[in-house]
């Protein structure tokens, strides 16, 4: 008995809400004339229901439009990202491709310079690295397969590395200039100071050196003399890390700064041709 003032009461209601707010939509949108007073009378009446509708739709809208913003900023973002990392891979490559010609370049001077030398290029394929990380022993990509033989020494283009210790079919072991069975002849260049690099083992090499007048300073160059009879003459073995000498035993000793860093050693030359030419003496005694 109840239900149909219900339905009509909700039908009603539901053609105010409907049609109502058509009805205002519709004089609002009619040209500019004096209003009627049943037209004054609709306005102020569907006007609230119309703000309150425009301010739903306008938030409803207001919020899709950033919603979809911000995903498309989101997608905008990892595009970027990607692109960067293509980028910073890209920039790796170039200074990785820049070094390597770097030292090429080098390697090709050298090689041009010291055209009394016969070189045989070679790689590292393997380091033994020490417990404070210092490289001890690095290994070759070339053997007893290519000529080789043990003492030769081996170089950069900056300085003596070592000398080939044990050898494979196709590889070959180094003993670097660090290592305490490491004995080098050297002097010093312009001052005609004589003496040995001696490998530490895990630290810096030293000089050491019988007691001179010569003044030496720090940053002065140790070349071979080839007197060793294993490193040919005038190749850099390292740089005096300071000019004040200790004494040890019998002789003077000063920390060396090796030429070569051997943690970034990839391409080096084995010298095959081992004849020695014995050093030029100048008028004033001075070796050349």
């Amino acid at each position: 008995m109840n239900q149909k003032p219900e339905r009509y009461k909700l039908a009603l209601l539901a053609m105010v809400f409907l049609v109502l707010p058509l009805v205002s939509m519709y004089f609002h949108g009619r040209s500019q004339r004096d209003q009627t007073v049943i037209e004054s009378g609709l306005l102020r009446v569907t006007a609230p229901g119309q703000q309150l509708m425009h301010g739903f739709f306008s938030t409803l809208v207001n919020g899709w439009e950033k919603y979809v913003y911000l995903v498309r900023v989101e997608e905008q973002n990892l595009e970027l990202r990607d692109q960067l990392q293509v980028l910073a891979r890209q920039v790796g490559q170039t200074r990785d491709l820049e070094e390597e010609n770097k030292r090429l370049r080098a390697a090709l001077d050298f090689k041009q310079e010291r055209g009394d030398l016969k070189l045989v290029a070679a790689q590292v394929v393997g380091r033994d690295i020490s417990p404070q990380y210092s490289v001890m022993r690095v290994k070759l990509d070339r053997g007893q397969d290519d000529g080789l033989r043990p003492q030769m020494p081996i170089v950069t283009s900056q300085g003596v590395v070592g000398r080939i210790e044990a050898l494979a079919g196709d590889s070959a072991d180094v003993l670097l200039v660090t290592d305490t069975r490491s004995r080098i002849d050297v002097n010093v260049s312009g001052k005609n100071v004589n003496g040995i690099v001696v490998g530490t083992g895990d630290g810096l090499p030293v000089f050491r050196f019988p007691y001179q007048k010569a003044r030496l300073s720090k940053g002065d160059v140790l070349v071979t003399t080839g007197h060793d009879k294993v490193f040919p003459r005038g190749l850099v073995v390292g740089y005096l890390g300071h000019s004040e000498p200790k004494q040890v035993d019998q002789q003077l000793e000063i920390v060396l700064e090796p030429a070569v860093q051997f943690s970034t050693l990839q391409e080096m030359f084995i010298i095959t041709n081992v004849a020695m030419q014995e050093p030029e003496v100048t008028a004033d005694g001075e070796e050349r």
